[in-house]
């Protein structure tokens, strides 16, 4: 069970505490302006004990094993914010790939020894965590995987330029949310990037849109 705390004490490590074409890039813009105003990094402090973390927060990669590997965002994601990732490191001979999800605790006050070796079963069967795992056939070397939240609850992913597909739904987005990427099995690194200026566009007109943004593909 996740214990939480008030904060989180002691400096940030850079070591664990625990299993085509070249693309033009947006500046944030402050809060009116409809898109986050500080950029999408991991969570300094509350990782998997086989996490490691570059200096920059934005790429990690499991040391060993095939778990105790859950990472959070370092500030809550909005609606229809897309969450990039680039797969750095596919390792072989495991059996499952990335988790992929959100929660509505604030990874600032979960102490990182309380957190599982797993997203799934074990962080998803608490209130306010939702994840759900990658098919191992995107999971490869190079994909870039974005991810993102509705407002009514429906989670989308996308793959490289492809089409965006439903990923799971029942998220309650009346709190603030916090993106939660679990590096398991047989991926083993994964960076994040930054919000491309196409993407950037979408994100603005669907976050100040009251129709659905995006008609799933199943």
């Amino acid at each position: 069970m996740v214990v939480v705390e008030d904060s989180i004490g002691g400096p940030f490590p850079v070591t664990s505490h625990r299993c085509h074409h070249k693309q033009k890039y947006c500046p944030p813009v402050l809060p009116g302006g409809g898109l986050p105003a500080t950029p999408l990094l991991f969570h300094p402090h509350t990782k998997g004990s086989q996490i490691l973390m570059d200096l920059s927060h934005k790429a990690v990669k499991r040391q060993a094993s095939f778990c105790n590997a859950i990472t959070f965002s370092n500030r809550p994601v909005l609606i229809y914010e897309q969450v990039r990732l680039k797969i750095t490191k596919k390792q072989c001979c495991w059996s499952g790939a990335l988790r992929l999800g959100f929660t509505s605790k604030d990874p600032s006050r979960i102490h990182p020894d309380s957190l599982p070796k797993y997203a799934c079963p074990d962080l998803v069967s608490q209130s306010g965590f939702w994840a759900k795992a990658l098919p191992e056939e995107f999971a490869n070397e190079g994909n870039i995987i974005a991810f993102w939240v509705d407002k009514k609850g429906r989670v989308f992913y996308r793959i490289n330029d492809s089409a965006a597909m439903l990923f799971f739904n029942g998220v309650r987005t009346a709190d603030p949310l916090w993106a939660l990427v679990d590096v398991y099995g047989l991926t083993r690194g994964v960076q994040l990037l930054g919000c491309a200026f196409e993407q950037c566009a979408t994100f603005m007109i669907m976050y100040g849109s009251l129709k659905d943004p995006l008609t799933p593909r199943k």
